[in-house]
């Protein structure tokens, strides 16, 4: 075994054997590691409703095993001896290694635990705006965690971060500035997210529009007018702008009078009455509050006034076509006349009476 006190490179074949050996083992535990922890964390993580176990055992698989393999290696170059550019040299590559890979790791896991708990809580009708403000989201995260990964790297390196730093506050303000009405557009994302004043499909009258909304992005919110015409309305506007919704009306009114013929029964009132109830009562979507009032004992006719009230917004002018029908054949079919307004045109011969 004398051979093994022979020296190569500076170093004795034993020490070369070393740290072939520590390669080895590092690579073999890392190996193990990442298999123990996709079989056997994630299998129990099965059993679990959380989503979040499964998460993190499939994102640190495999940076956990290269950062044991990059300790193992660093550990085997460490017990070897090098001229002093080459230990810089390895210092340096395994100072980035670990960064790089531990960065990864924490973007990745960020990145995931983001997208689960924010897009728990979306909407199918919201699921594009949840998508674009999680993608937004997460590409603030890996700018923030790159940056700082970079500095503790430079820092960890030898090199002086004061200047670097300085550089990025004052770039950091001229792209705050630049990106003043993007961040305000996507500010009023969030308040529109978080609020939750529209959503897609609602009809709303949104700063002097009047329409349904079709989509809800980062920076604007398109609304389809009931012209047909497509306006686009920045989202920066959301914090300060007043909104009307009208889908979410509980129900909407509607009313209309009734003239009837001043030789008009009681009887005939009532009947009257009961053909309008039964009319609003038999079409679906209806509300149970229906109000039938002699209103007014006008000159040329009896006037009267009923209320009713439509909850489907997107059938009230089918309803108020099925009512109305209802109504008139009702009315004929009981025998009571509608009155039209009179009017007295006189001329050099005489006076005459038309109606309208």
């Amino acid at each position: 075994m004398d051979f093994m006190q022979d020296v190569v490179w500076n170093n004795p074949v034993w020490a070369w054997t070393l740290a072939a050996s520590l390669v080895g083992v590092s690579l073999g535990a890392a190996w193990l590691a990442a298999r123990l922890l996709r079989q056997y964390v994630i299998s129990s993580a099965e059993e679990t409703e959380s989503r979040l176990d499964d998460l993190v055992a499939e994102i640190g698989a495999r940076p956990i095993a290269l950062i044991i393999f990059l300790a193992g290696a660093y550990g085997a170059t460490e017990s070897l001896q090098k001229a002093q550019w080459l230990d810089r040299f390895l210092w340096s590559f395994f100072v980035v290694g670990w960064t790089v890979v531990g960065t990864v790791f924490l973007v990745r896991l960020l990145s995931g635990l983001l997208a689960h708990y924010v897009q728990r809580f979306a909407d199918e009708s919201e699921q594009a705006l949840y998508r674009q403000l999680v993608q937004t989201v997460r590409s603030s995260v890996r700018v923030v965690v790159w940056v700082v990964a970079a500095l503790f790297m430079v820092s960890n390196l030898g090199l002086n971060v004061s200047s670097l730093l300085a550089g990025l506050g004052l770039g950091g303000l001229a792209l705050a500035l630049a990106s003043k009405d993007t961040l305000s557009n996507i500010f009023g994302s969030f308040t529109i997210l978080v609020n939750g004043p529209y959503r897609v499909g609602e009809a709303v009258k949104y700063h002097g529009y009047t329409g349904v909304v079709e989509s809800i992005g980062l920076r604007d919110t398109k609304i389809r007018t009931f012209d047909g015409h497509l306006v686009v309305v920045p989202n920066a506007l959301a914090p300060s702008s007043v909104v009307e919704n009208i889908s979410r009306r509980p129900s909407f009114r509607s009313l209309f009078s009734l003239r009837l013929t001043h030789d008009t029964t009681t009887e005939q009132l009532e009947a009257a009455e009961k053909i309008v109830r039964d009319a609003v009562a038999s079409q679906e979507g209806t509300g149970e509050d229906i109000r039938f009032h002699f209103l007014e004992l006008a000159e040329s006719s009896i006037n009267i006034q009923v209320i009713y009230f439509i909850e489907q917004a997107d059938r009230i002018l089918d309803i108020r076509h099925a009512v109305n029908s209802q109504i008139k054949e009702g009315l004929r079919r009981a025998g009571i006349k509608l009155a039209f307004k009179t009017i007295t045109l006189s001329n050099d011969r005489g006076e005459s009476e038309r109606q309208q």
